[in-house]
């Protein structure tokens, strides 16, 4: 499984390759809102997130979400992911409290 940590930019052509392992049209990733680094690719946002903690993240830290590059740019970013679920640093749902 290709995951791909991103500390800079990363271009759209690379985002595709990403997304042609599993969704085609769809990016799993989950971003380290301290460190302000990104995990790109895998089958589940976890897959991303563990990549993440590999390397120095802590998990109420990280969140996750989903890039849809078959929608218009100002809708790519879907915030839904289960990894979100944090009751201990008081979030109950999926969406990410940042």
């Amino acid at each position: 499984m290709d995951i791909r940590v991103v500390e800079d930019t990363i271009t759209f052509k690379e985002l595709q390759k990403v997304a042609e392992e599993f969704y085609r049209s769809m990016v799993k990733g989950a971003i380290d809102i301290k460190r302000e680094i990104v995990a790109f690719g895998g089958e589940y946002h976890i897959d991303a997130a563990n990549k993440l903690a590999e390397i120095g993240s802590n998990t109420g830290d990280t969140w996750g979400f989903n890039i849809r590059l078959d929608k218009p740019r100002d809708s790519w970013i879907e915030y839904t992911a289960m990894i979100n679920i944090k009751p201990k640093v008081g979030n109950r749902n999926m969406l990410p409290v940042i």
